[in-house]
């Protein structure tokens, strides 16, 4: 006799419960991420009483994956304000003057 071979499918709730395990993984270290780089920025600026630091390196790449981490919840560390970034910016109408460096300096 011939046997009907029957394909055996992942019920759909299961791929679900997959999905939604994966999702918070991602998300667990992702936040993770997060706190490891805001723990490590902090003790870079704390100083204990007598003056020292409790750990000396430059923290320029923790603040960059800071800044990723919380790109990827969808946040900003700062808005960008006008000018140099410290609101002190004056408004200009247009380019800047062009100077040269070849010609002698007008009087």
């Amino acid at each position: 006799m011939m046997e009907n071979k029957i394909k055996v499918e992942k019920p759909k709730a299961e791929e679900k419960d997959n999905d939604v395990l994966r999702e918070r993984l991602e998300d667990l270290v992702k936040v993770t991420v997060l706190v490891w780089s805001a723990a490590l920025l902090t003790f870079s600026y704390v100083r204990l009483p007598d003056g020292k630091r409790i750990l000396e390196f430059d923290p320029t790449f923790i603040a960059s994956v800071f800044s990723g981490a919380l790109a990827s919840f969808g946040m900003a560390t700062a808005a960008k304000k006008n000018g140099n970034g410290n609101g002190n910016a004056k408004e200009q109408s247009g380019p800047p003057p062009v100077v040269s460096a070849v010609d002698p300096p007008k009087k």
